[in-house]
């Protein structure tokens, strides 16, 4: 690579509730370039969601569903490649508005290597990202049952030229208003855009940047904020929940605060060779958002279980499961993940638009700009309302209610947050340990 000539451009992409970081740079002397890779440049994503509930209204474009719970799979995947924690949660939807806002700003190479991991179809913007538009514009929908609030907004560096069709095709699908500030004052451009952050989550992420996140060389933050919350069609009783053992794995057992209710649900039981697992759908209220529990046999690691997970499989627990009265006994808990994204986006073969040479130019003719760290944080809380909102009408049976039908998530298991019209998984995660908690701001706790 040639020794850099100048000075460095970061570009930093956040996305909020779900936050990301772009950041791109024009080098100085190699030295100073070194030094920028190493200390200053950070495309960060990050994300965080409150979730209690959620509901969407009419009828998303069916394709991208399928696009985005294939992209959930297979990014899970790689997340699991490189990340050893025990408690995942990622957005797939988030992390694809992070990579949309990306290509309409690539060329070339860059480009060809998202959308083949989006599985974009059409060779135009208006072909490649219409459905995803329409998608979007359902999600945010409002809705007497739920609240959403789906943002964006692009923080520009006052004087710095970003080309005018990179603006307009930000505002033309995904609604990104433009927002100049000064990179130059560190303290007070981060507390404007955590402010921002802040109010579009409804105070579920506070003080999301400080004045070292970001550098007097950023150029560019594109920030995408996703809030919602609701209520479970069938809300738990707290006086229902109680301690239980929960296996973390053979031999580690841990005491957690236990949700119980019966319900009439649907429950699917799944068998593939050795592997046997139940799979159970919570709905929110309104039935166009549930959360899905795919539980693992008592014999069955939760690793085998991940392992053999592909998009036909998810996407076909649904015609395979049928409505029952169980006996549901569920974790209460929140998890809190920050996801480094690029060593998975990597391993899905998105390498170009980390490389100083790749070719960003449609976002702007500043040369050796490219992205160098993409971040994804996203939290979740599961408990009984499901919400803070009011009361919800649910539906518990008689404690002596006979069933054959029992749900006892007493061990690790898999989550997923979907819309029921598109099939789209917009969050998809894992619990294994629901009492854990670490130093690092990640952790499942009770509430």
């Amino acid at each position: 690579m040639a020794a850099p000539s100048t000075s460095q451009r970061h570009l930093l992409f956040l996305s909020g509730e779900m936050l990301s970081c772009l950041t791109t740079s024009i080098s100085g002397p190699r030295r100073v370039l070194e030094d920028c890779i190493t200390m200053r440049r950070t495309f960060g994503l990050l994300f965080v969601v409150t979730l209690a509930g959620v509901c969407i209204t009419s009828v998303a474009p069916r394709l991208w569903g399928d696009t985005i719970t294939e992209f959930a799979v297979d990014l899970h995947r790689a997340i699991r490649s490189v990340d050893t924690e025990e408690n995942i949660i990622f957005s797939p939807l988030g992390a694809t508005l992070i990579l949309g806002m990306i290509k309409l700003g690539a060329k070339g190479t860059t480009s060809n290597q998202i959308k083949e991991v989006l599985k974009l179809q059409g060779n135009q913007e208006s072909e490649e990202f219409s459905g995803l538009q329409k998608l979007l514009a359902v999600i945010s929908e409002e809705n007497k049952e739920f609240t959403f609030n789906l943002a964006n907004a692009l923080y520009l560096q006052e004087g710095f030229h970003v080309k005018e069709q990179y603006l307009h095709s930000n505002r033309d699908f995904f609604k990104s208003e433009i927002k100049p500030v000064n990179f130059q004052n560190l303290k007070a451009s981060a507390e404007i855009i955590s402010a921002w952050v802040e109010t579009q989550t409804n105070g579920r992420i506070r003080n999301m940047f400080s004045s070292g996140d970001i550098g007097p060389l950023t150029k560019l933050i594109l920030v995408n904020a996703i809030y919602f919350k609701g209520e479970w069609e069938h809300k738990f009783s707290p006086e229902a929940t109680h301690p239980r053992d929960f296996t973390v794995k053979r031999g580690i057992i841990t005491k957690i605060p236990m949700m119980n209710l019966h319900a009439a649900t649907k429950l699917g039981y799944f068998s593939d060779n050795n592997l046997k697992y139940n799979v159970l759908e919570l709905p929110y209220k309104g039935f166009k958002l549930s959360l899905l529990l795919a539980l693992p046999a008592e014999n069955v690691d939760i690793g085998d279980l991940e392992k053999k997970l592909t998009a036909p499989i998810l996407k076909g627990w649904s015609s395979n499961m049928k409505e029952e009265l169980v006996e549901i006994s569920l974790p209460r808990f929140k998890i809190e993940h920050k996801v480094d994204l690029k060593q998975s986006l990597l391993h899905l073969n998105i390498t170009d638009v980390f490389n100083p040479e790749c070719n960003l130019s449609g976002i702007t003719d500043t040369s050796n700009l490219y992205i160098s760290k993409i971040i994804q944080k996203v939290s979740i809380e599961v408990n009984e309302a499901g919400s803070e909102a009011a009361a919800s009408t649910g539906m518990n049976v008689a404690a002596m209610s006979l069933t054959n039908h029992r749900f006892v998530a007493d061990r690790p298991f898999l989550f997923f947050i979907r819309h029921n019209p598109s099939g789209s998984i917009l969050f998809m995660g894992k619990v294994t340990n629901p009492d854990q908690s670490d130093a690092r701001g990640r952790d499942v706790e009770s509430l």
